[in-house]
């Protein structure tokens, strides 16, 4: 695990700050002054961007999902990384502790649903083995545990939402009740609080309302028109809130069936909802980076700021008091007071990423770092990454090197990477080369572009 802590002012407030002091100078003949210089916290354990965060129902334990297709458990409140969870074959998505703190389970892009027995993953965390749920057909983007954590909900791509008693699942008797009427993608679901009724939300902009019992479709409780990402339901408040595709971030009475809240940036899709621990205050998060965090007594914003530099997928507030964690494009997380003046006023385009370079560099290294790196190093130990280190890459069957869990249309493909093939790969895509891979679909069209990378890395894999 590697920290790093940045003490940083706004420029904006610090110029005033200073215009401040020299005048408390000159007015009141001053002799000392002291300053409180906050910290930001940032915490890497992953090889790609962060996506969903999740915390234990006691609070000592959070979990991290990450492009890197793994799960990370971290021993809060020390931000020790406890254990890396290995099972899924594609990108996780999402990932939430069940309510009695048994369980953890986490859903990817390879459509699974992998459930953590929490217990065996602290105690031996290099030689732990999921439960694997295989029902769905499409990625996973949501979860959530009935309030008794007897049954757990998944959200998928596929259109549907399916319905997993714990018990069976676990013993490897799944058999899970499939709830089917969205248009398109399920985003969001929950569970009512007695268990007996189910909230989903879709790209649909329906969230669809049903009685489990007999799969009964009862009534859309929101038709908002464009979809909904992400939900949070709290029936003893009475309350639904939600975060849409076109930048809407709506707290709504279940009661009275009318919006206490409305706000947001227009056409900036929320990607985030995040309750505090004793439900004093909601945050939201967006895809340009903006936090909003609403007064739940009040209704009124309490904050509102820009907290990264890309989307923020995941936000937590913390039991102690005033922290909050953000995920977003970066491989690590980051915490701080949110009451402190916000982390960096982050201009655009923001500090520069393996991915996002701001320094003078080759076309070639430029279309590495934009196309490849955020799967991919050049290391040769490599790091933990969603795709296999290139060093070396020139010469090698596709799908050989040791200890990287390859799709199988990788194991079985005869292509040798070199020029050529490399070429192909960015010219046909990924889905016309190598059928079935993992890998995500994009092509460079550019022939320059495509000859620039190719040349930057024959250069740099060589083992020499």
């Amino acid at each position: 695990m590697q920290i790093a802590i940045r003490y940083v002012w706004p420029a904006y407030l610090r110029d005033r700050l200073f215009g401040i002091i020299c005048c408390l100078f000159a007015v009141c003949g001053l002799t000392g002054i002291s300053s409180d210089v906050h910290a930001i916290e940032e915490y890497t354990a992953h090889g790609g961007p962060v996506k969903h965060l999740d915390l234990s129902p006691d609070g000592r334990l959070m979990v991290s999902a990450s492009f890197d297709y793994s799960a990370v458990m971290w021993r809060l409140p020390e931000f020790d990384e406890a254990a890396t969870l290995i099972g899924h074959d594609a990108a996780v998505n999402i990932a939430r502790f069940s309510p009695d703190g048994r369980w953890l389970v986490t859903g990817g892009d390879d459509n699974q649903v992998l459930l953590w027995l929490v217990a065996d993953v602290l105690a031996n965390p290099e030689d732990v083995e999921a439960v694997k749920l295989t029902a769905h057909k499409g990625k996973i983007v949501g979860l959530n545990f009935s309030s008794d954590s007897k049954f757990l909900i998944s959200s998928s791509w596929d259109g549907t939402a399916m319905v997993w008693d714990m018990a069976r699942a676990t013993e490897g008797e799944a058999s899970p009740v499939r709830l089917d009427g969205h248009e398109g993608p399920v985003n969001a679901a929950a569970f009512s609080e007695d268990g007996k009724f189910v909230y989903t939300a879709g790209y649909d902009g329906h969230i669809r309302y049903w009685r489990l019992s007999d799969k009964t479709f009862l009534r859309s409780i929101i038709r908002n028109g464009w979809g909904v990402n992400v939900m949070y339901v709290d029936e003893t408040d009475g309350l639904i809130a939600y975060g849409t595709t076109d930048g809407a971030m709506v707290i709504h009475d279940l009661g009275t069936d009318k919006e206490l809240v409305r706000m947001g940036d227009e056409r900036v899709p929320v990607l985030s909802v995040a309750i505090s621990p004793d439900k004093s205050q909601i945050g939201f998060g967006n895809a340009k980076g903006m936090v909003k965090i609403i007064d739940m007594a009040s209704m009124s914003l309490l904050r509102d700021f820009k907290a990264a530099n890309g989307p923020i997928w995941s936000l937590l507030l913390m039991p102690q008091a005033g922290d909050m964690v953000v995920a977003s494009l970066d491989d690590h997380i980051s915490k701080w007071q949110i009451q402190d003046f916000p982390p960096e006023i982050l201009d655009s385009p923001g500090p520069a990423r393996r991915f996002h370079p701001t320094a003078e560099i080759s076309n070639g290294e430029r279309q590495f770092a934009r196309k490849c790196s955020v799967c991919h190093t050049l290391e040769a130990d490599g790091r933990r990454r969603a795709g296999p280190t290139l060093f070396g890459v020139f010469g090698r069957r596709a799908g050989s090197l040791p200890d990287y869990p390859y799709s199988q249309a990788l194991l079985d493909s005869d292509i040798i990477w070199s020029a050529e093939t490399v070429a192909r790969l960015f010219t046909d895509g990924p889905d016309v080369v190598t059928p079935g891979t993992k890998m995500p679909i994009q092509r460079m069209k550019n022939k320059q572009d495509r000859d620039d990378l190719i040349a930057y890395l024959l250069e740099v894999t060589q083992e020499n």
